[in-house]
């Protein structure tokens, strides 16, 4: 893991003149536990053991004022009480569901993380469309030992780089599982996971506290961390990019003395093989 690519869609030029990356916000995130107001699946509520049942009549009479107490003993209470068992189990029941779905997914413990998602490789038509802005975008070749992507902390905030990893069974250990791990789906085995040769995608995170600069976009604010230019080794130019606008990008490139040793080229359509090829411009 040497080079890494990072996707700057159709700013990619503004950001290379201001020397910043933009990290994602987790609303900017794909995954869905990521989300606000994301609907889960209502969980099944199973019946409580009867030792449940009884711990929780006891911490109910516990809770009885002093004098009723002393009128009622333990053993009556139980016994009155079990005419409403089934929906005292009920609302237990239910209370449980929601208290463990608000402990897994609270997200108020991940708001003030920013994200910035790398891959692999370069060539990916998918991610070009969805990440390049349609193959019209910019991606930067990056060379992760001079980046400092691999520190523990940045502007003395704690940061996290890691690859992210397919997991079954889904079971977060810590905030940070959410961010690094992704459940593998139903129609998906590990063993077929581990054949194929797909893009691995990469996140480096950081708090928003740790940020460069800060810039409203669109009433939400913006994280921007400063780009290591010392660790681009190349521009690539989507294969939709116009002549004129790659032309453009190669002559500031040769201007600014931060990237004079970046080589600039373009993803271009090869006709026998149907794949990208890269091109110098």
């Amino acid at each position: 893991m040497n080079s890494l690519y990072c996707y700057l869609a159709s700013e990619g030029l503004t950001f290379l003149k201001k020397g910043f990356l933009p990290f994602q916000s987790l609303e900017q995130m794909p995954e869905p536990w990521l989300q606000t107001n994301t609907c889960y699946k209502e969980q099944q509520t199973s019946q409580l053991s009867a030792k449940e049942y009884q711990r929780h009549l006891q911490q109910q009479y516990q809770q009885l004022p002093e004098h009723l107490r002393a009128m009622v003993s333990f053993e009556y209470f139980v016994q009155q009480s079990q005419a409403k068992r089934g929906q005292i189990e009920k609302a237990l029941a239910q209370q449980q569901a929601v208290s463990s779905a608000e402990s897994l997914f609270d997200l108020s413990r991940l708001q003030d993380w920013r994200i910035l998602r790398l891959y692999s490789q370069w060539n990916d038509v998918d991610l070009w469309q969805v990440a390049g802005a349609q193959g019209q975008g910019m991606l930067l070749e990056i060379d992760v030992v001079k980046t400092g992507f691999q520190s523990t902390d940045y502007n003395q905030q704690a940061q996290h780089f890691s690859k992210v990893t397919r997991v079954s069974p889904w079971q977060p250990l810590d905030d940070l599982y959410y961010l690094f791990n992704r459940p593998v789906s139903n129609t998906e085995s590990m063993s077929e996971l581990a054949d194929k040769e797909g893009v691995e995608e990469w996140r480096l995170v950081r708090s928003i506290h740790s940020a460069d600069r800060k810039i409203d976009v669109q009433g939400a604010s913006r994280a921007m961390y400063r780009l290591p230019a010392k660790a681009i080794k190349r521009v690539i130019l989507g294969y939709r990019s116009q002549q004129a606008d790659c032309q453009k990008v190669k002559s500031y490139l040769k201007q600014d003395i931060h990237y004079r040793h970046v080589e600039c080229v373009q993803a271009q359509l090869d006709l026998d093989t149907m794949q990208l090829q890269l091109v110098p411009i």
